[in-house]
């Protein structure tokens, strides 16, 4: 699933759909939105977020991508780094950022035409999916009607975390990316 894939633009937003892009495999697929904002969490595979930034910038070099930091995600990967990728803001996902609009959330919320979490670790996931709404970004994520695309990045799964993945599901604003077979750095 892709945000803006193959439809353009329906209401004057980005638009999801599932369709395959078309052309060479080394053709980046249609993108249609002209700001993104990106939540990055906790997981290690935050540490790739500056290589899919710098991917972003070359495939799509008119986008505007704004990012949201979660205090754990700033184990793998920094604020400063990434402010130096994106044509864009760079925040961290807590209300006490100085340097977060005034209006926070609603901020966050207006600056985008849709919306990605990756990498999407399993408590930001849950707290999505159970209205949770207790950082700027996660407020943001409950309250647009926007394209919101999650990709999770979770080391196991579970008969909850399923049901709860469905809900998510339920949202029409929301596509869950598939996942891939991965290295556990947890198991070394």
């Amino acid at each position: 699933p892709r945000v803006g894939a193959g439809t353009g633009r329906a209401n004057g937003r980005a638009s999801m759909s599932n369709d395959a892009a078309q052309g060479s495999p080394l053709d980046p697929p249609p993108f249609t939105a002209e700001t993104l904002l990106l939540l990055v969490t906790g997981s290690i595979s935050a540490a790739l977020v500056p290589y899919w930034l710098n991917w972003l910038r070359q495939m799509y070099p008119a986008l505007v991508t704004h990012v949201t930091v979660t205090r754990s995600a700033e184990r793998f990967v920094t604020v400063e780094a990434l402010r130096h990728l994106v044509i864009g803001e760079v925040y961290r996902d807590d209300w006490d950022d100085a340097n977060l609009p005034k209006s926070g959330h609603m901020a966050l919320e207006e600056m985008a035409e849709c919306f990605g979490v990756f990498p999407a670790t399993v408590h930001t996931a849950m707290r999505l999916a159970n209205g949770h709404c207790d950082s700027p970004t996660l407020y943001a994520l409950q309250t647009t009607t926007k394209p919101i695309a999650i990709a999770p990045t979770f080391p196991g799964t579970n008969e909850v975390i399923e049901s709860r993945m469905e809900a998510l599901r339920t949202r029409p604003n929301v596509v869950v990316t598939g996942t891939v077979p991965a290295f556990s750095v947890s198991k070394q």
